[in-house]
């Protein structure tokens, strides 16, 4: 039987640099799940939720997710982590485009997922986006 983490083990690995899988990702959600980044207040429902990982992907093509720490409770997994990566491509924001400036990133990040019936419902993803954006912008 397959566990809430290990659901969200696979949404991971299919969001990272490396082995990217937008169709992969998006099939872990139902059809009405989301993916909510509070930082920036962007939210993406149904298929939609390949969009952040493309552009993440996009921008920072050896991203990577250093999994911290999983607590599960019922339905709800909680995942702390680490975002790592080199800012190589444009970064889409709220406030528009950020060229890319060849600068490293190591910030902080805590994702919260609902499930139901073995897919996710929604994701909420708190990460330290001023942080990022400013370790990302050339010095």
């Amino acid at each position: 039987m397959t566990t809430n983490e290990q659901i969200i083990r696979e949404v991971y690995a299919a969001a990272e640099g490396a082995s990217l899988d937008p169709d992969r990702f998006a099939s872990l959600f139902h059809d009405d799940g989301y993916f909510l980044d509070q930082a920036s207040g962007m939210r993406w429902t149904g298929d939609e939720v390949r969009q952040p990982i493309q552009g993440t992907a996009s921008a920072f093509p050896d991203m990577h997710r250093e999994l911290l720490s999983f607590y599960s409770a019922g339905d709800v997994v909680i995942v702390e982590l680490r975002l790592q990566g080199t800012h190589q491509g444009d970064l889409m924001t709220p406030n528009g485009v950020v060229p890319p400036s060849g600068e490293r990133f190591d910030i902080p990040c805590c994702d919260v997922f609902h499930l139901r019936d073995g897919k996710v419902s929604s994701f909420h993803c708190y990460n330290e986006f001023p942080a990022w954006l400013s370790s990302i912008v050339s010095r």
